[in-house]
């Protein structure tokens, strides 16, 4: 294979990227997205932790700032917002798969896997 060959194969897709839909889905399935995902709502405190519960922090803040990394390619150094996640959601029904797939996000984010 030339070098033409490697330009035109498919690039695999960023790890990052593509936890962005299963995350949403989650948010959906627990009810706290619906409809289109707008524009990040600016807060001031970490997770929004002053302003808003953690859930609508999560629908928000954080789905659309995922979004807007997946289009741009620009993601943080470092993530734990599965940390805050496990300490505000945990016990709620059906948090589990949501908080696994944000804890894949923090590990793919701080490994610096690409």
């Amino acid at each position: 294979m030339g070098w033409l060959d490697a330009l035109r194969r498919p690039r695999a897709e960023d790890p990052r990227a593509a936890l962005v839909a299963p995350i949403e889905q989650a948010l959906r399935a627990l009810g706290w997205v619906e409809g289109e995902v707008g524009a990040p709502r600016a807060v001031d405190s970490p997770f929004g932790i002053d302003e808003m519960p953690f859930e609508h922090w999560l629908a928000q803040v954080f789905l659309p700032r995922l979004h807007e990394a997946r289009a741009d390619g620009q993601w943080p150094p470092r993530s734990d917002v599965a940390v805050a996640a496990w300490r505000n959601l945990d016990g709620q029904p059906g948090v589990e798969p949501l908080l696994h797939l944000l804890s894949r996000l923090d590990a793919t984010i701080n490994t610096g896997v690409r």
